[in-house]
Protein backbone atom coordinates (compact mmCIF):
# COMPACT_ATOMS: atom_id res chain seq x y z
CA UNK A 1 0.00 0.00 0.00
CA UNK A 2 1.09 3.62 -0.62
CA UNK A 3 0.82 6.41 2.19
CA UNK A 4 1.10 9.01 -0.35
CA UNK A 5 -2.19 7.53 -2.44
CA UNK A 6 -4.94 9.88 -0.14
CA UNK A 7 -7.61 6.95 -1.19
CA UNK A 8 -5.61 4.20 0.15
CA UNK A 9 -5.58 6.09 4.10
CA UNK A 10 -9.07 6.70 3.82
CA UNK A 11 -9.31 2.87 3.48
CA UNK A 12 -6.86 2.03 6.26
CA UNK A 13 -8.20 5.00 8.91
CA UNK A 14 -11.95 3.04 7.88
CA UNK A 15 -10.28 -0.19 8.63
CA UNK A 16 -9.07 0.90 12.04
CA UNK A 17 -11.88 2.67 13.30
CA UNK A 18 -13.86 -0.57 12.19
CA UNK A 19 -11.45 -2.99 14.33
CA UNK A 20 -11.74 -0.80 17.13
CA UNK A 21 -15.42 -0.63 17.10
CA UNK A 22 -15.46 -4.66 16.64
CA UNK A 23 -13.40 -4.67 19.97
CA UNK A 24 -15.27 -2.20 21.87
CA UNK A 25 -18.49 -4.35 20.84
CA UNK A 26 -16.77 -7.39 22.24
CA UNK A 27 -16.02 -6.23 25.64
CA UNK A 28 -20.06 -5.05 25.84
CA UNK A 29 -20.91 -8.86 25.35
CA UNK A 30 -17.93 -9.68 27.36
CA UNK A 31 -19.28 -7.21 30.33
CA UNK A 32 -22.89 -8.52 30.12
CA UNK A 33 -21.83 -12.34 30.25
CA UNK A 34 -19.76 -11.22 33.05
CA UNK A 35 -22.45 -9.50 34.98
CA UNK A 36 -24.94 -12.84 34.07
CA UNK A 37 -22.58 -15.20 35.19
CA UNK A 38 -21.76 -13.31 38.77
CA UNK A 39 -25.03 -12.73 39.19
CA UNK A 40 -26.19 -16.30 38.83
CA UNK A 41 -23.45 -17.23 41.09
CA UNK A 42 -24.16 -14.60 44.08
CA UNK A 43 -26.05 -16.62 46.19
CA UNK A 44 -24.26 -18.10 49.21
CA UNK A 45 -24.73 -21.65 49.74
CA UNK A 46 -23.14 -24.03 51.57
CA UNK A 47 -21.63 -27.31 49.98
CA UNK A 48 -23.52 -30.67 50.20
CA UNK A 49 -23.64 -31.87 53.48
CA UNK A 50 -22.75 -28.66 55.43
CA UNK A 51 -26.48 -26.99 55.16
CA UNK A 52 -27.09 -26.20 59.03
CA UNK A 53 -23.44 -26.59 60.12
CA UNK A 54 -20.75 -23.67 61.11
CA UNK A 55 -19.60 -23.52 57.92
CA UNK A 56 -22.90 -22.28 56.68
CA UNK A 57 -23.18 -18.67 56.48
CA UNK A 58 -26.85 -18.96 56.71
CA UNK A 59 -26.28 -19.96 60.31
CA UNK A 60 -23.66 -17.80 61.07
CA UNK A 61 -24.86 -14.42 59.67
CA UNK A 62 -27.81 -12.27 59.90
CA UNK A 63 -30.49 -12.80 57.03
CA UNK A 64 -30.11 -8.88 56.49
CA UNK A 65 -26.21 -9.06 56.32
CA UNK A 66 -26.70 -12.76 53.75
CA UNK A 67 -28.72 -10.80 51.70
CA UNK A 68 -26.56 -7.33 51.89
CA UNK A 69 -23.33 -9.84 50.55
CA UNK A 70 -25.47 -11.59 48.30
CA UNK A 71 -26.23 -8.52 46.18
CA UNK A 72 -22.43 -6.88 46.40
CA UNK A 73 -20.56 -10.18 45.54
CA UNK A 74 -21.74 -10.47 41.93
CA UNK A 75 -21.06 -5.84 41.32
CA UNK A 76 -17.51 -6.58 43.77
CA UNK A 77 -16.44 -9.70 40.73
CA UNK A 78 -17.82 -7.87 37.64
CA UNK A 79 -15.59 -5.13 37.92
CA UNK A 80 -12.81 -7.39 39.17
CA UNK A 81 -13.19 -9.12 35.74
CA UNK A 82 -14.67 -5.51 33.41
CA UNK A 83 -12.28 -2.82 34.63
CA UNK A 84 -8.63 -4.77 33.22
CA UNK A 85 -10.86 -5.67 30.41
CA UNK A 86 -11.59 -2.06 29.90
CA UNK A 87 -7.65 -0.99 30.06
CA UNK A 88 -6.45 -3.26 27.66
CA UNK A 89 -9.03 -2.21 25.08
CA UNK A 90 -8.51 1.39 25.74
CA UNK A 91 -4.58 1.51 25.77
CA UNK A 92 -4.89 -1.10 22.20
CA UNK A 93 -7.34 1.22 20.60
CA UNK A 94 -5.61 4.44 21.27
CA UNK A 95 -2.82 2.31 19.13
CA UNK A 96 -4.90 0.67 17.21
CA UNK A 97 -6.93 3.80 15.72
CA UNK A 98 -3.68 5.56 15.06
CA UNK A 99 -4.17 8.12 17.51
CA UNK A 100 -1.11 7.19 19.75
CA UNK A 101 0.93 7.86 16.40
CA UNK A 102 -1.34 11.43 15.67
CA UNK A 103 0.17 12.44 19.20
CA UNK A 104 3.54 11.60 18.66
CA UNK A 105 3.47 13.34 15.30
CA UNK A 106 2.18 16.61 16.76
CA UNK A 107 4.78 16.45 20.08
CA UNK A 108 7.66 16.31 17.06
CA UNK A 109 6.89 19.65 15.80
CA UNK A 110 10.36 21.68 15.84
CA UNK A 111 9.03 24.26 17.89
CA UNK A 112 8.35 22.05 20.66
CA UNK A 113 11.69 21.35 22.78
CA UNK A 114 12.83 17.64 22.53
CA UNK A 115 13.09 17.05 26.33
CA UNK A 116 9.14 18.10 27.01
CA UNK A 117 8.01 15.84 24.07
CA UNK A 118 8.30 12.40 26.62
CA UNK A 119 6.22 13.92 29.61
CA UNK A 120 4.06 15.24 27.47
CA UNK A 121 3.15 12.84 25.93
CA UNK A 122 2.86 10.64 28.44
CA UNK A 123 0.83 12.78 30.61
CA UNK A 124 -1.27 13.45 28.05
CA UNK A 125 -1.99 9.29 27.32
CA UNK A 126 -2.97 8.95 31.35
CA UNK A 127 -4.56 11.60 31.41
CA UNK A 128 -6.79 10.28 28.37
CA UNK A 129 -6.72 7.00 30.26
CA UNK A 130 -7.67 8.15 33.27
CA UNK A 131 -10.97 9.71 32.65
CA UNK A 132 -11.96 7.10 30.10
CA UNK A 133 -11.68 4.62 33.17
CA UNK A 134 -12.94 7.27 35.39
CA UNK A 135 -16.99 6.11 35.31
CA UNK A 136 -15.95 2.33 36.10
CA UNK A 137 -14.23 3.94 39.07
CA UNK A 138 -16.39 5.95 40.22
CA UNK A 139 -19.45 3.37 40.15
CA UNK A 140 -17.48 0.80 41.48
CA UNK A 141 -17.05 2.95 44.75
CA UNK A 142 -21.14 4.27 44.67
CA UNK A 143 -21.79 0.45 44.50
CA UNK A 144 -19.54 -0.50 47.38
CA UNK A 145 -21.10 2.71 49.35
CA UNK A 146 -24.86 1.86 48.15
CA UNK A 147 -23.92 -1.68 50.12
CA UNK A 148 -22.42 0.04 53.19
CA UNK A 149 -18.93 -1.13 52.53
CA UNK A 150 -17.72 1.95 51.08
CA UNK A 151 -17.85 4.75 54.09
CA UNK A 152 -16.16 7.52 51.95
CA UNK A 153 -17.92 10.64 50.90
CA UNK A 154 -17.98 11.84 46.98
CA UNK A 155 -15.42 14.35 48.16
CA UNK A 156 -12.88 12.37 49.69
CA UNK A 157 -13.16 9.95 46.80
CA UNK A 158 -12.44 12.27 44.74
CA UNK A 159 -9.54 13.92 46.88
CA UNK A 160 -8.25 10.66 46.74
CA UNK A 161 -7.96 10.11 43.30
CA UNK A 162 -7.35 13.10 42.31
CA UNK A 163 -3.73 11.92 45.10
CA UNK A 164 -3.49 8.84 43.02
CA UNK A 165 -3.40 10.05 40.29
CA UNK A 166 -0.69 12.46 40.59
CA UNK A 167 1.34 9.82 42.38
CA UNK A 168 0.48 7.65 39.24
CA UNK A 169 2.22 10.81 36.66
CA UNK A 170 5.09 10.40 38.96
CA UNK A 171 5.40 6.46 39.23
CA UNK A 172 4.78 6.35 35.29
CA UNK A 173 7.58 8.74 34.17
CA UNK A 174 9.68 6.57 35.96
CA UNK A 175 8.87 3.50 34.87
CA UNK A 176 8.29 4.42 30.57
CA UNK A 177 11.16 6.43 31.28
CA UNK A 178 13.44 3.77 32.25
CA UNK A 179 12.15 1.28 29.79
CA UNK A 180 12.37 3.74 27.13
CA UNK A 181 16.54 4.62 28.14
CA UNK A 182 16.85 0.42 27.92
CA UNK A 183 15.11 0.10 24.34
CA UNK A 184 16.93 3.39 22.94
CA UNK A 185 19.66 1.42 23.55
CA UNK A 186 18.95 -1.75 22.52
CA UNK A 187 21.72 -4.70 23.21
CA UNK A 188 20.19 -7.34 25.96
CA UNK A 189 17.50 -4.36 26.75
CA UNK A 190 14.89 -6.91 27.89
CA UNK A 191 17.35 -8.69 30.24
CA UNK A 192 18.33 -5.32 31.65
CA UNK A 193 15.28 -4.02 32.17
CA UNK A 194 14.36 -6.92 34.40
CA UNK A 195 16.98 -6.40 36.55
CA UNK A 196 16.41 -2.87 37.06
CA UNK A 197 13.20 -3.42 37.96
CA UNK A 198 13.38 -6.07 40.75
CA UNK A 199 14.94 -3.60 43.33
CA UNK A 200 12.60 -0.67 42.31
CA UNK A 201 9.48 -3.30 43.03
CA UNK A 202 11.40 -4.43 46.52
CA UNK A 203 11.95 -0.76 47.01
CA UNK A 204 8.35 0.19 46.82
CA UNK A 205 7.64 -2.59 49.18
CA UNK A 206 10.24 -1.12 52.23
CA UNK A 207 8.74 2.15 51.76
CA UNK A 208 5.09 1.66 51.14
CA UNK A 209 4.50 1.52 55.11
CA UNK A 210 5.92 4.41 56.25
CA UNK A 211 5.11 7.31 52.77
CA UNK A 212 2.33 5.52 50.32
CA UNK A 213 0.00 4.21 52.79
CA UNK A 214 -0.50 7.43 55.13
CA UNK A 215 -0.78 9.89 51.83
CA UNK A 216 -4.36 7.88 51.67
CA UNK A 217 -5.13 6.67 54.80
CA UNK A 218 -4.06 8.79 58.51
CA UNK A 219 -1.37 6.43 60.78
CA UNK A 220 -0.59 6.55 64.03
CA UNK A 221 0.58 4.96 67.20
CA UNK A 222 -2.19 3.02 68.83
CA UNK A 223 -3.55 5.19 71.60
CA UNK A 224 -4.31 2.77 73.87
CA UNK A 225 -1.27 1.93 75.46
CA UNK A 226 -2.60 -1.38 77.35
CA UNK A 227 -3.69 -2.60 74.59
CA UNK A 228 -0.12 -1.76 72.28
CA UNK A 229 1.56 -3.52 75.29
CA UNK A 230 -0.66 -6.93 75.08
CA UNK A 231 0.10 -6.68 70.85
CA UNK A 232 3.53 -6.13 71.41
CA UNK A 233 3.61 -9.15 74.12
CA UNK A 234 1.94 -11.48 71.54
CA UNK A 235 4.92 -10.39 68.54
CA UNK A 236 7.82 -10.54 71.14
CA UNK A 237 6.73 -14.64 72.02
CA UNK A 238 6.85 -14.82 68.35
CA UNK A 239 9.86 -12.79 67.57
CA UNK A 240 8.42 -10.56 65.66
CA UNK A 241 11.16 -7.56 65.62
CA UNK A 242 8.47 -4.60 65.92
CA UNK A 243 8.29 -1.86 68.80
CA UNK A 244 5.38 0.23 67.83
CA UNK A 245 1.32 -0.72 66.70
CA UNK A 246 -0.16 1.77 64.53
CA UNK A 247 -3.65 2.92 63.73
CA UNK A 248 -4.97 2.72 60.47
CA UNK A 249 -8.08 5.81 60.21
CA UNK A 250 -10.10 3.54 58.01
CA UNK A 251 -13.22 4.20 58.77
CA UNK A 252 -13.99 7.07 57.01
CA UNK A 253 -13.29 4.80 53.82
CA UNK A 254 -14.72 1.78 54.58
CA UNK A 255 -16.49 -0.48 57.25
CA UNK A 256 -14.45 -3.06 56.49
CA UNK A 257 -11.97 -4.39 59.57
CA UNK A 258 -8.48 -5.32 59.77
CA UNK A 259 -5.29 -5.80 61.36
CA UNK A 260 -2.08 -6.52 59.26
CA UNK A 261 1.72 -6.91 59.56
CA UNK A 262 3.87 -5.20 56.44
CA UNK A 263 6.89 -3.67 55.40
CA UNK A 264 10.39 -5.50 56.57
CA UNK A 265 13.76 -4.80 58.15
CA UNK A 266 13.28 -1.08 59.43
CA UNK A 267 9.59 -0.71 57.86
CA UNK A 268 8.39 -3.65 59.49
CA UNK A 269 5.09 -2.66 61.46
CA UNK A 270 1.80 -3.98 62.95
CA UNK A 271 -1.01 -1.41 61.91
CA UNK A 272 -4.46 -2.33 63.36
CA UNK A 273 -7.52 -0.64 61.49
CA UNK A 274 -9.86 1.82 63.63
CA UNK A 275 -12.72 -0.03 62.28
CA UNK A 276 -11.52 -2.86 64.31
CA UNK A 277 -10.48 -1.45 67.20
CA UNK A 278 -14.31 -0.26 67.48
CA UNK A 279 -15.78 -3.60 66.25
CA UNK A 280 -14.42 -5.99 68.05
CA UNK A 281 -12.91 -6.89 71.60
CA UNK A 282 -9.01 -7.41 72.42
CA UNK A 283 -9.39 -11.19 72.66
CA UNK A 284 -10.66 -10.94 68.77
CA UNK A 285 -8.36 -8.57 67.53
CA UNK A 286 -5.19 -10.52 69.50
CA UNK A 287 -6.19 -13.87 67.87
CA UNK A 288 -6.43 -12.10 64.26
CA UNK A 289 -2.95 -10.70 65.11
CA UNK A 290 -2.07 -13.89 66.15
CA UNK A 291 -2.56 -15.28 62.42
CA UNK A 292 -1.09 -12.15 61.30
CA UNK A 293 1.90 -12.85 63.16
CA UNK A 294 1.93 -16.58 62.38
CA UNK A 295 2.44 -15.23 58.41
CA UNK A 296 5.72 -13.99 59.49
CA UNK A 297 7.20 -16.44 61.51
CA UNK A 298 6.02 -19.21 58.86
CA UNK A 299 8.16 -16.53 56.00
CA UNK A 300 5.38 -16.26 54.40
CA UNK A 301 5.49 -12.28 53.73
CA UNK A 302 8.95 -13.03 52.32
CA UNK A 303 7.53 -16.10 50.24
CA UNK A 304 5.01 -13.34 49.25
CA UNK A 305 7.45 -10.73 48.40
CA UNK A 306 9.66 -13.26 46.61
CA UNK A 307 6.96 -14.01 44.48
CA UNK A 308 5.99 -11.02 43.81
CA UNK A 309 9.43 -9.90 42.58
CA UNK A 310 9.91 -13.20 40.54
CA UNK A 311 6.36 -12.62 38.79
CA UNK A 312 6.93 -8.86 38.26
CA UNK A 313 10.43 -9.79 36.40
CA UNK A 314 8.20 -12.43 34.37
CA UNK A 315 5.62 -10.40 33.53
CA UNK A 316 8.35 -7.82 32.41
CA UNK A 317 10.58 -10.37 30.40
CA UNK A 318 7.58 -11.37 28.69
CA UNK A 319 5.68 -8.38 28.19
CA UNK A 320 9.13 -6.74 26.75
CA UNK A 321 9.74 -10.14 24.28
CA UNK A 322 5.87 -9.60 23.36
CA UNK A 323 5.84 -5.67 22.72
CA UNK A 324 9.12 -6.07 20.45
CA UNK A 325 7.21 -8.64 18.46
CA UNK A 326 4.26 -7.07 18.30
CA UNK A 327 5.67 -3.92 16.95
CA UNK A 328 7.73 -5.68 14.18
CA UNK A 329 4.15 -7.24 12.80
CA UNK A 330 2.17 -4.51 13.38
CA UNK A 331 4.29 -0.81 14.32
CA UNK A 332 4.34 0.04 10.70
CA UNK A 333 0.54 -0.24 10.32
CA UNK A 334 0.00 1.80 13.57
CA UNK A 335 2.62 4.28 13.48
CA UNK A 336 5.30 2.55 15.90
CA UNK A 337 8.49 3.13 13.29
CA UNK A 338 11.27 1.64 16.60
CA UNK A 339 10.76 0.25 19.71
CA UNK A 340 11.15 3.43 21.44
CA UNK A 341 8.73 5.57 19.85
CA UNK A 342 6.53 7.61 22.16
CA UNK A 343 3.96 5.63 19.66
CA UNK A 344 4.41 2.80 21.63
CA UNK A 345 3.95 3.86 24.78
CA UNK A 346 0.38 3.04 25.25
CA UNK A 347 1.07 -0.34 23.65
CA UNK A 348 3.78 -0.87 26.82
CA UNK A 349 1.11 0.21 29.42
CA UNK A 350 -1.32 -2.09 28.29
CA UNK A 351 0.77 -4.72 29.99
CA UNK A 352 0.11 -3.19 33.13
CA UNK A 353 -3.05 -3.11 35.04
CA UNK A 354 -5.73 0.00 35.02
CA UNK A 355 -5.31 3.11 36.07
CA UNK A 356 -4.87 4.03 39.67
CA UNK A 357 -1.31 2.58 40.46
CA UNK A 358 -0.60 3.95 43.51
CA UNK A 359 -3.56 3.94 44.75
CA UNK A 360 -4.06 -0.15 43.89
CA UNK A 361 -0.72 -0.50 45.48
CA UNK A 362 -2.50 0.98 48.54
CA UNK A 363 -5.58 -1.16 48.27
CA UNK A 364 -3.32 -3.99 47.42
CA UNK A 365 -0.83 -3.86 50.31
CA UNK A 366 -3.61 -2.79 52.58
CA UNK A 367 -5.88 -5.85 51.67
CA UNK A 368 -3.33 -8.04 51.04
CA UNK A 369 -2.93 -10.35 54.24
CA UNK A 370 -7.31 -10.68 53.55
CA UNK A 371 -6.94 -11.45 50.10
CA UNK A 372 -4.50 -13.97 50.63
CA UNK A 373 -6.24 -15.60 53.88
CA UNK A 374 -9.64 -15.02 51.69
Amino acid sequence: MNPANPAQRTISAGGRKKAVWIAFALFVVYAALAWAYFRHTAALQAPPGYAGTAADPAVFMPPDVLNLVESYKPWAYFFSFVIPAWQWLVFWALVASGAAARWQAFLERPRIPRMLRFPVYVLLVWTVVSLLFLPFRFADYRVAAFHGVATQSVRGWFADDALSFALDCVLILIALGLIRWFLSRGGRWKAKLVLAAVPLVVLLDYVYPALISPMFTPVKPVSDERLERSILALAERADVPVDRVYEAEMSSVTAEMNATISGFGSSLRIVVWDTMLEGTGEKELLFVLAHELGHYVHRDTLLYAANGVFWTGAVIGAGAWLYERIVTRWGPRWGIRRLSDLAGLPLIQWFDDHPGISKRIAAALQFGEERKDG
